[in-house]
């Protein structure tokens, strides 16, 4: 059984942007503020707002922005796909910040 990955937790500045590579099961929850997550080949983008959380069901590039002003962010595997393999995503989620 695979143990839980911390969080990766970040504070986003207005309109900065977060690129998650390959994160499919990941779990990105927002803190505070307002997060806009697009997923590649996904023609529905998700906003969510404090307190709520969204799992990544795509491969690929997903982009998480705070469009509006600073958010607050934590990215985990999500509870219910926690395996050695979720863990080693969430590892290696690629992020990196993008200024806008």
């Amino acid at each position: 059984m695979a143990s839980a990955a911390a969080p990766i937790k970040l504070e986003l500045r207005a309109r900065e942007v977060v690129n998650i590579e390959d994160g499919e099961g990941l779990a990105v929850r927002c803190l505070g503020g307002m997060l806009w997550i697009t997923q590649a080949n996904d023609p529905k983008d998700v906003v969510i707002h404090d307190g709520e959380s969204f799992v990544l069901d795509r491969p690929g590039l997903t982009l998480a922005s705070a469009p509006t002003g600073p958010a607050r962010v934590a990215i985990h595997a999500a509870p219910d796909r926690l395996s050695a393999t979720g863990a080693n995503s969430l590892r290696h989620a690629g992020l990196r910040w993008k200024a806008a």
